[in-house]
């Protein structure tokens, strides 16, 4: 039974990973770099390794940056899905029923567009990497080669699979956060 939720957990990913994309391209080859298979990995970095770890782990740590990169990635569609429908009720509100004149109001609606806006400027951040297009940033290379030893340290420790994806999770909204106000 395990086997089977872990299947459909895989297949689901891939499944995400087609609808987002328009192909599952390499970095520097027209080679297909994805794959349904219980042991198989999604490679977004082909050029990706380390003497930190050892393949086998790199292999893995590939998958699980996926993981934690279209987790973020949908959460953050959802969330922006939210705020813009948030934004237009405040919008529309304030059209409606004249709300020009009440501070509060205003206040209200200013703190809703700054929040929506923002969040979109992460997202959109987030959809620049281009993961599987011949023209992505070099951005995953730098933020996996950044984490790369914290998540094999935790690996080692026998960490959940889910813990360090949702450290990966962590750091990426962090990346991307801390990006807005520099």
């Amino acid at each position: 039974m395990k086997n089977e939720i872990n299947l459909y957990k895989i297949g689901g990913l891939f499944g995400l990973f087609l609808f987002l994309s328009n192909g599952l391209m390499a970095q520097r080859t027209d080679e297909l770099y994805a794959s349904a298979d219980v042991e198989s990995v999604v490679i977004l970095e082909p050029s990706f390794s380390s003497s930190k770890t050892n393949i086998d782990f790199e292999k893995h740590y590939h998958y699980l940056v996926a993981r934690a990169y279209f987790r973020l990635l949908s959460e953050a569609q959802k969330a922006e899905r939210k705020l813009k429908t948030q934004f237009e009720q405040f919008v529309s509100e304030n059209e409606k029923y004249k709300r020009d004149r009440s501070t509060s109001f205003q206040n209200k609606l200013t703190q809703v567009e700054r929040k929506y806006k923002a969040h979109r400027a992460m997202l959109s951040g987030l959809k620049s990497w281009n993961l599987f297009s011949e023209d992505r940033t070099a951005d995953m290379l730098y933020f996996m080669n950044e984490n790369e030893e914290r998540i094999f340290q935790m690996h080692k420790r026998n960490l959940s699979e889910d813990k360090l994806v949702k450290y990966l999770i962590y750091k990426l909204a962090d990346l991307y956060h801390l990006e807005e106000y520099q």
